[in-house]
């Protein structure tokens, strides 16, 4: 990774926003898994029958993917915020 500080602090914007869209969306979809329950629960023998059932749906399988999307994009600001905090320690020891 060849970035500067200065690259690095802004594709950290960058994910903030994508990762404040993606969480909108989120909570669109944790909306329709509730309304999905109310609507189906008393077709199921469990809880986790009523989940399966929803993972199938569009929105679980929007959900399953959103939640992996916010997953990824905490990985990545975590390892730029790594490699943000070795290059100012880096630096701090140049002088």
């Amino acid at each position: 990774m060849d970035k500067t500080p200065h690259q690095l602090a802004e594709a950290r914007i960058g994910l903030a926003e994508e990762y404040s869209r993606y969480s909108g969306e989120y909570a669109l979809m944790v909306k329709a898994q509730a309304q999905f329950f109310k609507d189906n629960r008393e077709k199921h023998k469990s809880d986790t029958s009523t989940q399966r059932a929803f993972d199938l749906t569009d929105e679980g399988v929007h959900m399953t993917i959103l939640k992996m999307k916010l997953k990824s994009i905490e990985k990545t600001m975590s390892a730029y915020n790594t490699y943000l905090r070795l290059m100012e320690n880096q630096a701090k020891s140049l002088y």
